[in-house]
C-alpha cells in the first residue's frame, strides 16, 4: 500500500515478498486454503485477459523488422537458457540429453515475465507501446516452443521420468532419499512421523519427505424433509473433508518440524476405500519416492491389546501393498505412551535399541538397508539378529576361525533352500563395512524351526523398542516353519504377523517391509 500511494507499482513488490514467504506453515495454508481458488481461477485469467487487450498482436506481425525483434528475442531466450544449462550439466556430469530437457523445462515462462511487463507498461513513462508488444508476443512464443518441444522430448525419453530408485537396497546411503508416509487418523502421525525421523538419519543424507492425508470419501445422503434441512445445508464440500483430523494433523506436522527442522510437504487424498489406494499409488510414482509408509490398521488400547479400525484402511494398505510402485513399509505401534518407546523418538533423549531380524530373502535384505538409514540417526543403536539353521552352526564356526585373520567372517548355509548365495554375499558385504568397524551389532540365534523361532522372539521382546523384519520372500523357509498356523494379518507376512498379533506380548514397534518387485522381471508378491 506504501509503494502505491508513493506512486509505483507495486505488482512486483507482492511478487517478491511472495517468494520470501514460507511455503509450509499455517499461515500459507490458510492463504492457499482462502485465496487459492480466487486468484487461480478469477483474478489471473482476468489479468491476463487484461494484458493480452493491449497487445496489438496483427502489427507485432506485420512489420518485417518487429518480426525480426520477436525472432531475435525468442532465439536469445531459448539459446541462453539452454546453453546456461548445458554448461552446467556438462560441469556436473549429466547426460546431454537431460540437459537439453531442462533447458527447454526452464524456457517455459511462468507469471514473472507477464507481472513484470505489465508493471513497466504502467509505471515507465517512455516505455514504448511498440517494446511492449514485441516483448508479450516473445514470451508467449518462447512459452509455447518451449511447451511442444518438452512434451516431445518427454514422449521420446520416458525413461527421465522413470523412478530409478524404486527400493533402498541398491541406493548408496549418499542417494537422495524420498519418502511418502500415509497416515489415516492424528492417533497415527506419531508412529508414522518418528519413523520418517528415523529414516533421516544424519542431517548430511539428502532426503525428501511427503506427508499425505488418507480421507474417506462418504457419501452424502441428501433428503427433503424439514426435519434434516439443517443437517445438510452444515455438511461441507470436498474441501473440507477430513474436519478436525485436518487441523490435529496440521499442529502435529507444524510441532514435528519446530523440534526436528526437517521439513514436511502435505499432500491430501480424498477417495473411498476402494479407489483410495490409486491415489496413493499414482502419487508415489508422480513423486518419485522409494519408499512408502502406511500405518496398521489396528490401534494399541489402554491394557496393551491392539484392537481392529476400519476394515477399509486394511484393504487399502493390501492392496497398496499389492500395488505399489516402490518398497512399502508398514508401522505396528506398539507399547505404552508413558514408556520411553520408538513412538517417542521425537521428544525423547534416551538411546532406543532397534533390532533387525534377518531370515533371509529380498524383503529382508531391503529391510536392513532400511536399518542402514534408521542406524545413522543419533538416537538409534541398532543390532542385526540373524537366524540360521542350528544344523549349520558348526560350520560356521570352522568358517570364522579360518577367516579371523582377515577379520571377515563367511557365512555358509549349505542344505537349506531358501537361503541363496545372494543372501550370503549380502550379509558377508555387511559385516565387513559395518559390523567389524563397531557401528552395528550383530547377533546370530541359531533354531531348528519355526517353534523354536518363536521362543527367541518372545526372549528379545521386551529388549528393544522397535523390530524391523521384512514382509517376505523366503520361499518355503525351515526358519518359519508352523508360525503360520494362526495366521491372522497375512499381509504382513509370518514373522511381521506374529509380532503385531495381541497374543504375542512385546513392547517394541514393529516395521514390516516389503521390496519392491518389477513385474516385468518376473517377479510377484508373496
Amino acid at each position: 500500500m506504501a509503494i502505491e500511494i508513493w506512486g509505483f507499482n507495486s505488482i512486483v513488490n507482492c511478487f517478491l515478498i511472495g517468494l520470501a514467504f514460507p511455503r509450509e506453515g499455517k499461515s500459507a495454508r490458510t492463504l492457499l486454503h482462502k485465496l487459492g481458488y480466487s486468484i487461480y481461477n478469477f483474478v489471473l485469467p482476468v489479468y491476463f485477459g487484461y494484458l493480452g487487450l493491449q497487445c496489438d498482436v496483427i502489427n507485432a506481425f506485420w512489420n518485417l523488422n518487429r518480426l525480426a525483434n520477436v525472432s531475435i528475442l525468442v532465439l536469445l531466450g531459448i539459446g541462453s537458457k539452454l546453453s546456461g544449462t548445458l554448461l552446467v550439466c556438462r560441469y556436473l556430469q549429466y547426460p546431454t540429453s537431460e540437459g537439453i530437457f531442462l533447458g527447454f523445462v526452464l524456457n517455459t515462462r511462468g507469471y514473472a515475465d507477464l507481472l513484470f511487463i505489465g508493471a513497466s507498461a504502467k509505471q515507465v513513462i517512455t516505455f514504448d507501446p511498440e517494446a511492449y508488444n514485441v516483448l508479450l508476443v516473445s514470451i508467449v512464443l518462447n512459452t509455447v516452443i518451449s511447451g511442444i518441444t518438452v512434451a516431445f522430448l518427454s514422449r521420446g525419453e520416458e525413461r527421465l521420468f522413470v523412478a530409478n530408485h524404486t527400493a533402498l537396497e541398491p541406493q548408496q546411503l549418499e542417494d537422495e532419499l524420498r519418502i511418502l508416509a500415509c497416515v489415516y487418523d492424528p492417533r497415527q502421525v506419531a508412529a508414522v512421523l518418528s519413523t520418517v525421523l528415523a529414516l533421516h538419519g544424519n542431517k548430511q543424507t539428502p532426503s525428501t519427505t511427503y506427508l499425505m492425508h488418507l480421507i474417506e470419501l462418504v457419501k452424502k445422503i441428501k433428503t427433503n424433509l424439514l426435519f434434516h434441512e439443517k443437517e445438510t445445508a452444515e455438511i461441507s464440500d470436498d474441501e473440507d473433508y477430513g474436519g478436525n483430523d485436518v487441523v490435529d494433523i496440521n499442529n502435529a506436522l507444524d510441532a514435528f518440524t519446530a523440534d526436528t527442522k526437517v521439513l514436511v510437504h502435505q499432500r491430501r487424498a480424498v477417495s473411498s476405500f476402494t479407489t483410495l489406494y490409486e491415489d496413493v499409488c499414482n502419487d508415489a510414482e508422480d513423486l518419485q519416492v522409494s519408499i512408502i509408509i502406511l500405518p496398521f490398521h489396528k490401534h494399541q488400547r489402554i491394557d496393551g491389546k491392539l484392537e481392529s479400525g476400519k476394515e477399509g484402511i486394511r484393504i487399502t494398505n493390501q492392496k497398496v501393498i499389492r500395488h505399489a510402485p516402490c518398497s512399502v513399509g508398514v508401522i505396528i505401534e506398539r507399547g505404552l505412551e508413558s514408556s520411553p518407546g520408538f513412538s517417542n523418538l521425537i521428544s525423547s533423549d534416551e538411546v532406543q535399541n532397534v533390532a533387525t531380524l534377518f531370515f533371509g530373502g529380498a524383503d529382508d535384505r531391503e529391510a536392513i538397508a532400511w536399518s542402514l538409514r534408521i542406524s545413522k540417526h543419533s538416537k538409534i543403536n541398532l543390532t542385526i539378529i540373524r537366524f540360521l539353521l542350528a544344523s549349520s552352526a558348526v560350520q560356521n564356526e570352522q568358517i570364522k576361525s579360518g577367516q579371523s585373520d582377515d577379520k571377515e567372517i563367511m557365512m555358509s548355509l549349505t542344505g537349506e533352500e531358501t537361503v541363496n548365495e545372494i543372501d550370503n554375499t549380502f550379509m558377508v558385504d555387511f559385516y565387513n563395512r559395518y559390523v567389524t568397524s563397531g557401528q552395528i551389532g550383530y547377533v546370530e540365534k541359531f533354531v531348528n524351526d519355526g517353534a523354536e523361532t518363536l521362543e527367541c522372539l518372545k526372549e528379545i521382546g521386551d529388549l528393544y523398542a522397535m523390530f524391523i523384519v521384512g514382509r517376505g520372500g523366503r520361499g518355503q523357509c525351515s526358519l518359519t516353519i508352523g508360525m503360520s498356523d494362526w495366521e491372522e494379518c497375512p499381509e504382513l507376512g509370518i514373522v511381521g504377523d506374529i509380532l503385531a498379533s495381541s497374543d504375542f506380548d512385546i513392547q517394541g514397534s514393529v516395521l514390516v517391509i516389503q521390496q519392491h518387485r518389477d513385474a516385468k522381471k518376473g517377479l510377484i508378491s508373496d
